[in-house]
């Protein structure tokens, strides 16, 4: 059985294995720890980039001799296969590592089979089936299991539940410091999504900006009549964009620009052929949702939401939302997993329960 200490080196990789955000994916992000016999840290490393060396060997390169003997606390299961680096599995071994600690197993089939290989060879293998190492590598478990990635809905709001500005004053909701943290996770996702309301009454650029760009997100405008006007600062070459319409639409005006066809349901698109395609062309493993209302009620009601990202302002609206995010919020099974302070908001993440 893993023990409190276990745990603590655990976590402690699964904090590791964030850094990799933006730049680990498609692969999963994976934190690596190795401790001696006196339980002295001599080895750490996580997946930087996909394509270059696992979080294991990077933990091996840093302990170098001290991994002889060594445990490895890892918040993945060590891969199995050459893909283009090559198996973890075999590179503990070859360390001469004696204890392995797993936080959660591999679920993909084509990399698996790290553990078998380890105790087939005499290493003591022990899977913590840690919940916070499950949460690090949900949206990679997510997009094998349904061939769908993340979605992140993220709205800011005020205190009351609006999330429209009066016409003629500021559209920030939020302050400066939450307007970063998004510009942040701009430059960590595969796609960012918006309903044609807010290309119209907003002309956003959608685009990373103040913040290091790790990868440049597709921009996805939801637009079922194609009504984005032509000079919309989303049309623009600083990013790709898709703009997405129902069947049967009129298209000549946007043949300069990629397009996707999806079919009506009651007349509101099904969107889950959109988030397969983002899949299935860019390899997106998460997608932020920035709305508007509209657009949140069908991805909820539609069952696409895996995540809700929540900024509240301490200020209330003067106006009578159309939809009050309060209550649509209370509409969903939620489990709350994070709630700071950002600036003068406050920033809630939520896991959104049932998804498929």
């Amino acid at each position: 059985m893993s023990s409190e200490f276990d745990f603590s080196i655990l976590h402690q990789a699964a904090r590791l294995a964030v850094m990799g955000h933006g730049t680990a994916e498609p692969n999963p992000m994976v934190g690596c720890i190795l401790t001696n016999s006196d339980g002295d840290i001599v080895g750490e490393g996580f997946h930087e980039k996909c394509g270059e060396a696992h979080a294991e060997l990077n933990a091996l390169a840093k302990a170098g001799d001290d991994a002889q003997g060594s445990t490895a606390y890892i918040t993945l299961e060590p891969c199995n296969h050459q893909g283009k680096t090559p198996p973890c599995s075999e590179a503990l071994l070859k360390a001469g590592v004696a204890r392995v600690v797993i936080g959660v197993r591999d679920p993909n089939e084509d990399a698996s089979g790290g553990i078998d290989f380890l105790r087939r060879n005499s290493i003591e293998v022990e899977i913590a089936n840690d919940e916070i190492c499950a949460e690090l590598i949900a949206p990679f478990a997510y997009k094998i299991k349904t061939g769908l990635p993340w979605v992140t809905c993220k709205w800011a709001q005020t205190k009351d539940g609006c999330i429209e500005t009066p016409r003629n004053e500021s559209k920030w909701i939020s302050c400066e410091e939450s307007q970063q943290l998004v510009h942040e996770e701009r430059g960590c996702v595969d796609a960012i999504v918006v309903g044609v309301g807010t290309v119209v009454a907003d002309n956003p650029t959608l685009t990373v900006r103040g913040a290091i760009k790790h990868r440049t997100p597709i921009r996805v405008v939801i637009d079922p009549a194609l009504r984005t006007p032509l000079e919309s600062k989303i049309l623009n070459e600083d990013a790709p964009t898709l703009i997405v319409h129902a069947e049967g639409a009129e298209t000549s005006e946007f043949s300069d620009y990629e397009l996707l066809s999806l079919p009506r349901t009651n007349e509101v698109l099904d969107l889950a052929p959109l988030f397969r395609h983002l899949v299935t062309k860019y390899d997106a493993t998460n997608v932020m949702v920035e709305g508007g209302t509209t657009l949140f009620q069908h991805i909820f009601k539609q069952n696409l939401a895996n995540e809700l990202w929540v900024f509240t302002a301490q200020n209330r609206s003067n106006m009578t939302p159309k939809i009050n995010m309060n209550s649509l919020l209370t509409t969903l099974s939620t489990t709350r997993i994070e709630e700071e302070p950002s600036g003068v908001d406050t920033v809630e993440r939520y896991l959104v329960n049932h998804c498929k």
